[in-house]
């Protein structure tokens, strides 16, 4: 077997990848060395150890493999994840923006609890057990102004949940990354329909989509947008 060599992400800093460029694998640098969050492989390089990161699952994994234009990452980024969960993809987000500072938002206690152990040794992630749909409910765990909210959440009316923390939370010009669940929203009506819905309630409400990214390979009926705010 020939030996792995990992490289930077040409675009996404501290982002890492190895392989062809038509089936490249992603890294990210492990900020708590020798823990695995969901079994994923470890590697070591050059005196570092490396976590691979599944696209399959992690949503924010498959929309960086997309290639997007827009350039959100930067070490010291401050972030509102909204459905947190377990800590799969927010680990990942922990080990790229050590620097920085990441409140997780979970709704689902037995998640939570998954999450703070997860996340212990990892002093950038913030656990807030809270629901989305209420961004006045856990502002008193949020202290910093916010550059990117996340938001991948199986709720009904995903862009208005958004919008809502948006309004609270996320700096003038920040950006916010939406994972829409289109069988979330309406688990009848066609995928193509509803992402068309919910971005139009995102413009309508002042917001500019500067991109939209159909990561339907990695997760089905699943689309990203990549949005930013208006300044007020």
């Amino acid at each position: 077997m020939s030996k792995i060599e990992i490289r930077n992400h040409p675009k996404f800093y501290n982002v890492f990848i190895s392989g062809p460029q038509d089936k490249l694998k992603l890294y990210t640098r492990n900020l708590d060395v020798g823990k695995r969050i969901y079994g994923e492989r470890l590697i070591s390089y050059k005196g570092m150890e490396y976590r691979e990161w599944d696209p399959f699952r992690s949503k924010l994994a498959a929309l960086i493999l997309e290639n997007p234009i827009t350039n959100f990452l930067s070490d010291n980024l401050k972030c509102l994840y909204l459905g947190a969960s377990s800590g799969t993809s927010i680990s990942h987000l922990s080990d790229i923006i050590y620097s920085g500072i990441i409140y997780g938002v979970e709704f689902a206690e037995r998640s939570m609890r998954q999450l703070i152990q997860n996340s212990s040794n990892r002093k950038n992630i913030i656990p807030i057990l809270g629901d989305a749909r209420f961004p006045d409910s856990y502002g008193k765990y949020i202290f910093t102004n916010i550059d990117l909210i996340y938001q991948d959440v199986a709720q009904p009316r995903q862009a208005e949940i958004a919008l809502g923390n948006c309004t609270y939370y996320l700096k003038n010009e920040g950006v916010l990354i939406l994972v829409i669940k289109s069988q979330s929203i309406d688990s009848i009506q066609k995928s193509e329909l509803t992402f068309a819905q919910e971005k139009k309630i995102l413009e309508t409400a002042g917001y500019t989509i500067l991109e939209s990214i159909n990561i339907h390979k990695y997760a089905a009926n699943h689309m990203v947008l990549i949005v930013k705010k208006a300044i007020n």
